[in-house]
């Protein structure tokens, strides 16, 4: 018997994450035993990986598991795994906006769908949130067509635009957009401080803090917020304290243990001029807000989908933090589109959205993405790692 064992799988950038897409099928039912196998083919616990196909960051360390769907309302079924770098532990909470574009892709190059040119509407269920997302992607000869000239900040080349849209994204976890049936709470930090955080549920569940009650402008890169230890322990504090509020841990001090990459947390300020981890000079004028993101623990590279989704969401909250950052025009019966500035450049969310007796009714929200694939085959894992 082989000392190693063979998993069918394929690689996929998609959006600004990398990762692994699997056939449900070519892994086993049992969740255990999936953890396992996914900890294996990544190489963790490793803060290099440097025996595994991750990355060594939370933007490449990340699965999505497909299967065609039973549903009448969807063609595929799909379930995000977040592989943690420093733990023998996989997140299964929540859901990846880049990511999910690359499901299109691969459930037309892997048959599930079938490819109708020049475009192919693909309706994914997500099974972590149990929401519906529609992806439009761009099909030629039978497969997903890579190449094009649509750009996203944060990748360096440009790809065929996939169109994204989150249908009723509102309550993925909670089951309301507004866990706490607030539009902002004020926590108690446990050396006494006071700090104001919005809570927002769409697409993943965020708490949003203003930037200048943090003493951050709102507009500084990835390493310099990871140098503010204080600042990041205080965001780890509030992510916490919302997961404890919305039900997610039981105590605040187990959020980082059990549950490190659900609830998000995310930084926001007004629009205002700076320069890009790639060095280019955004102007106020070319944006609505500022925002900044953590994910497991760092500061994210980017921006994540699921993160614009909600934060263009949040927009539409009167008393929001995020809707007192933003210039964005908000006018009921139209579409509110967010242009939020992150480290790599701009990301553009479209809102659709309503008035009723509960307050915003989010409809939809759309994002444009690329997603390509970048290889497929078989990893190769040794057998003692997986079996018990």
């Amino acid at each position: 018997m082989r000392d190693t064992m063979m998993v069918r799988c394929a690689i996929y950038r998609g959006g600004t994450s990398r990762g692994v897409l699997f056939r449900a099928n070519d892994l086993p039912g049992d969740v255990e035993a999936r953890a396992r196998i996914l900890l294996a083919i990544f190489g963790s616990p490793d803060t290099r990986q440097i025996d595994g196909l991750g990355g060594a960051n939370s933007q490449t360390s990340k699965a999505m598991i497909v299967a065609p769907s039973k549903r009448p309302d969807a063609d595929v079924e799909s379930t995000f795994a977040q592989v943690d770098i420093a733990r023998p532990m996989v997140d299964w909470g929540g859901n990846c906006g880049n990511m999910t574009s690359a499901i299109g892709p691969f459930a037309i190059n892997e048959g599930m769908v079938r490819a109708e040119a020049p475009a192919t509407t693909v309706r994914i269920f997500n099974v972590n949130t149990g929401k519906l997302i529609i992806a439009t992607v761009p099909t030629q000869d039978g497969r997903a067509r890579a190449e094009g000239d649509y750009r996203i900040s944060g990748v360096p080349f440009p790809g065929a635009r996939i169109d994204l849209e989150f249908t009723e994204p509102a309550g993925s976890m909670t089951g309301a957009l507004l866990p706490t049936g607030k539009s902002s709470e004020e926590f108690t930090l446990a050396d006494g401080r006071r700090i104001r955080v919005s809570i927002v549920d769409a697409a993943n569940p965020v708490a949003f803090v203003a930037a200048g009650t943090l003493g951050l402008t709102g507009t500084e890169l990835p390493a310099e917020l990871e140098a503010r230890s204080d600042v990041m322990a205080t965001l780890e504090e509030v992510r916490g304290i919302t997961a404890e509020m919305i039900g997610i841990v039981g105590d605040r001090r187990e959020a980082k243990a059990k549950s490190p990459g659900v609830p998000k947390v995310a930084v926001v300020a007004p629009s205002q001029t700076y320069r890009t981890t790639g060095g280019a000079a955004l102007g106020a004028d070319g944006m609505d807000l500022a925002g900044r993101f953590l994910s497991m623990g760092t500061a994210h590279r980017s921006y994540p989908v699921t993160g614009a989704i909600c934060t263009g969401a949040a927009a539409i909250v009167e008393g929001s933090v995020v809707r007192e950052a933003s210039r964005a025009p908000v006018r009921a019966g139209e579409p509110t589109v967010l242009r939020i500035a992150n480290p790599y450049g701009i990301t553009d969310v479209r809102v659709r959205w309503e008035r009723d007796s509960g307050g915003a009714h989010v409809l939809g929200a759309a994002i444009g993405r690329t997603a390509r694939c970048l290889m497929e085959g078989y990893a190769h894992i040794p057998r003692l790692r997986v079996e018990t």
